[in-house]
């Protein structure tokens, strides 16, 4: 609930950003309802970017991604309609909250009861629910109209059913493998990354599981009809099953090498893991504990029979994505306006489930306990203050929590909040947020160290936060980023 709250309580909305990453997939899905087509022809203007966009072969605009999230929309907004919502800021309130938010705040109970697989230490599961729920890019991509965490849902789905099914705890094995291609096949359709995960847990059940051909066989009847769905879009907007937005896109860099991939560079790798603006190992420090986790599960021998197959699907799926943002052109693994790597967010469940096998594990020692507390700290305050200010970070500043979101809280600005629905001004609207984040890591950190140590964690958190300050800065282009997002500021 406290989550819940926190994923609902924002509602980062700017009427003159238009959003690339959304405002396709908005318009995709009102051509679609409102005059059964697929493409954006007569959208042009709503746009205020169209490098999310393809020209397919027939010469329409279609956008570029991958269409289940557009697909996802139909009903909400047939719904909001007809309960009669009409501006663009309605429809996007409602497909943001009830296409993505519903679905990642349903994930999130199941997620929670997976990690009770991989430890039984109580203080470690809650530990890695808080720090995956408000302390990573989940966050921030749960309250967007975009396509990762609808993916990381379906693909942890996946997962979720995979395990049981291999481990022979379900009544319904073929009803399970079946679940199992349904829901690989609906990631892909959410994000055409998550074709790597997809692929993994497909190799996971047909290695790890007893009956292989019949596992396979229901996985494939499950997926067929999502698979089926997928190559019709595709074929209708880009004339060949096989084809995707990415081979028309407006945006050439996606169509350099396989889907922007063109080979393992350190910029790249660099911008996905610990660039300061943008690095997931900064932003989100406690997933270095993912590694761990592994090293804990495969050095144990009890712990290896209990979850060392899922542990090392884990680390192959996080392993995998960190790869491949770094074998991305550069300018396509920073991928734009972003709180984080966002092509990472599908892989991030696995990482949190091997995560908290790493908290069980460094939870034994005081120092390293405290130590991994005041990481989850440090990315809590670090996503909340992204979520409460602006959550499209330039690409080109420097050090944005900085330069711009701790800026803007310090000039009275938050954005539209159930706050400001409660008469709050300014910076005030933002401390129930605030304060529901510290309730929900009160919960995570029960009677660690006693008072001492849960104190020592949450200044270790404040500290890092506060040595973020010492990155570099990004000079001029600091005050043009300023002035750009004030310049399309709503009270």
């Amino acid at each position: 609930m406290l989550v819940a709250v926190s994923y609902l309580y924002a509602f980062p909305y700017f009427e003159k950003l238009r959003s690339a990453n959304e405002m396709p997939r908005i318009l995709q899905t009102q051509e679609f309802v409102d005059k059964g087509r697929l493409w954006l022809d007569e959208r042009r203007a709503d746009m205020s970017s169209q490098f999310d966009t393809s020209f397919g072969p027939d010469g329409h605009q279609y956008p570029n991604k991958a269409p289940g999230p557009s697909f996802v929309a139909i009903p909400v907004y047939s719904a909001a309609k007809a309960l009669g919502a009409r501006t663009l800021r309605d429809f996007t309130w409602a497909f943001r909250v009830f296409a993505v938010t519903l679905p990642a705040l349903l994930f999130l109970p199941f997620f929670y009861r997976m990690t009770g697989h991989f430890t039984d230490d109580l203080r470690a599961r809650r530990t890695a629910l808080v720090a995956y729920a408000l302390g990573s890019p989940a966050w921030v991509y749960a309250i967007l109209f975009m396509s990762h965490q609808l993916a990381a849902v379906c693909a942890g789905a996946a997962f979720l059913v995979a395990v049981p099914l291999c481990r022979q705890r379900l009544r319904r094995p073929k009803l399970g493998a079946a679940g199992v291609g349904l829901f690989a096949a609906a990631a892909v359709m959410m994000d055409y990354q998550s074709a790597v995960v997809a692929a993994l847990v497909g190799l996971y059940v047909l290695i790890v599981g007893r009956e292989r051909v019949r596992n396979g066989g229901y996985a494939i009847l499950g997926a067929a009809p999502v698979v089926v769905l997928l190559g019709l879009y595709h074929y209708v907007c880009f004339g060949s099953p096989l084809r995707t937005g990415y081979h028309y896109s407006v945006d050439e860099v996606t169509r350099k090498g396989f889907m922007g991939i063109v080979g393992l560079s350190a910029p790249s790798a660099l911008s996905t893991t610990f660039l300061p603006s943008n690095g997931l190992f900064v932003l989100s420090p406690w997933l270095l504990l993912a590694f761990v986790g592994a090293f804990a599960i495969f050095k144990d021998a009890a712990w290896r029979r209990r979850a060392g197959a899922e542990a090392l699907l884990c680390l192959a799926v996080f392993v995998s994505y960190l790869l491949f943002l770094s074998a991305l052109d550069p300018f396509m693994a920073r991928a734009g306006w972003t709180v984080g790597p966002r092509y990472l967010t599908v892989s991030l469940p696995f990482a949190a489930w091997l995560s908290c096998a790493g908290f069980a594990f460094v939870f034994k020692h005081v120092a390293a306990r405290v130590a991994a507390l005041g990481a989850v700290v440090a990315s809590v305050i670090i996503y909340a203050t992204a979520v409460l200010t602006y959550p499209h970070w330039p690409d080109r500043l420097q050090n944005p929590l900085y330069e711009l979101s701790f800026r803007l809280l310090q000039s009275g600005r938050s954005v539209h909040s159930l706050g400001h629905l409660m008469g709050l001004p300014g910076v005030a609207a933002v401390v129930p947020l605030y304060a529901c984040a510290l309730v929900a890591l009160a919960w995570a950190f029960p009677r660690v160290d006693g008072r001492k140590g849960i104190a020592m964690a949450y200044v270790l958190g404040v500290a890092v936060v506060g040595a973020y300050a010492l990155f570099p800065g990004s000079g001029a282009y600091a005050e043009q980023a300023f002035s750009f997002v004030m310049g399309q500021w709503e009270p």
